[in-house]
């Protein structure tokens, strides 16, 4: 029997991002009902925030293992650094994209000329063969796709949509570790879009603005700004409809099934409560808050997996005189657990 046979409604909740001063984000995954949707497992939707009001993005350096981050912005700009070296200035219409692998450190902050901050970020979790990759950062601009009442990006994966006779289809260049479909669609009120989708992937759609209609089948449900949905397992296609009064945007998300029970905690993602305990004391003694038995080494596996010198850091090194890095929360008392498509709600998010 599949997972889910209806529609799921996964609602937001305010989350502070980036500890003194943080501005509010509204996630909507990992969630009590669901962990995953394919890999994509922590979806933070901001904005429009005034940042003269807000404070903008201010996530000083910190780490991330076994996932890649992506961020798609609608209104403003994030300066990217990260422990590769890469500065970036991430700006709408831009995929950008981090592969953490073994272990990486980066920081977020929204640019000095940005007044008004809107956009989404994500995590993928990267499969258990793929997850001591090399680490990678690259941004792609997806070409706009414009015809009859839509718009369309694909940032991830391919999308064929028809709207108002009117045929929109891309395929993103860049790979991914698993199979990804990220797209943004927008669409005039009071009219509707239809796609195939591949049966035997995991979708979710994020609204943005407007109110949507989506209908998968002989099931159906109506989405409000700020909400994810699930859709129902083993869906081949979809028909989204714009409600009048105000235009529509989304983005939609898939990807195939992960198949992986994944650990998650703060930023890391691992596979055991020991590694991830592991890469918090690592993470720790190399930002120079704590210290511990012989300096508190690269646990063996994360060494012979990612291929990592004796004397190599896991998670930096990193440009200097740049904002202090975030330290990590203390472990929970009790083991941490694992999470597979149906999971547990997130604990100390960053």
């Amino acid at each position: 029997m599949s997972a889910f046979e209806d529609f799921l409604l996964l609602a937001p909740r305010e989350v502070p991002l980036g500890g003194p001063r943080a501005m509010t984000v509204h996630r909507t995954l990992p969630a009590r009902a669901t962990s995953l949707i394919g890999a994509w497992c922590f979806v933070d939707h901001f904005g429009p925030d005034d940042v003269e009001a807000s404070g903008g993005m201010r996530v000083p350096r910190h780490p991330h293992t076994g996932l890649a981050t992506v961020s798609w912005l609608f209104d403003g700009a994030i300066v990217h650094r990260d422990a590769l070296g890469s500065h970036a200035l991430v700006r709408p219409g831009d995929l950008d994209l981090m592969v953490a692998g073994a272990g990486i450190t980066h920081s977020e902050f929204s640019s000095p000329d940005t007044t008004v901050l809107h956009g989404v970020q994500l995590w993928y979790a990267l499969p258990d063969a793929r997850r001591f990759r090399e680490r990678e950062f690259l941004v792609a601009t997806p070409a706009e796709q414009a015809g009859g009442p839509a718009r369309m990006r694909v940032g991830l994966g391919a999308l064929t949509l028809r709207a108002g006779g009117a045929v929109l289809a891309d395929a993103s260049p860049v790979t991914t570790d698993t199979a990804l479909l990220l797209a943004q669609i927008d669409l005039a009120a009071g009219t509707s879009a239809s796609m195939d989708l591949d049966p035997s992937h995991e979708h979710g759609l994020l609204v943005d603005r407007g109110t949507a209609r989506l209908e998968a089948g002989e099931r159906s449900t109506t989405a409000a700004p700020r909400e994810l949905n699930v859709l129902p397992d083993g869906a081949s296609s979809l028909t989204l409809t714009a409600t009048e009064g105000e235009d529509l945007r989304v983005l939609l998300l898939g990807g195939e099934p992960l198949g992986e029970e994944i650990l998650m905690w703060w930023n890391f993602v691992g596979r055991t409560h020991e590694e991830i305990a592991a890469f918090r004391a690592r993470y720790q003694v190399e930002i120079g808050v704590e210290d511990g038995p012989d300096g508190t080494a690269v646990d063996p596996l994360t060494r012979e997996r990612a291929g990592l010198a004796a004397d190599a850091e896991q998670f930096g090194p990193f440009a200097p005189h740049t904002p202090a890095a975030l330290p990590a929360p203390a472990l929970p008392h009790g083991r941490l657990r694992t999470r597979g498509r149906v999971g547990h709600p997130e604990e100390h998010p960053a």
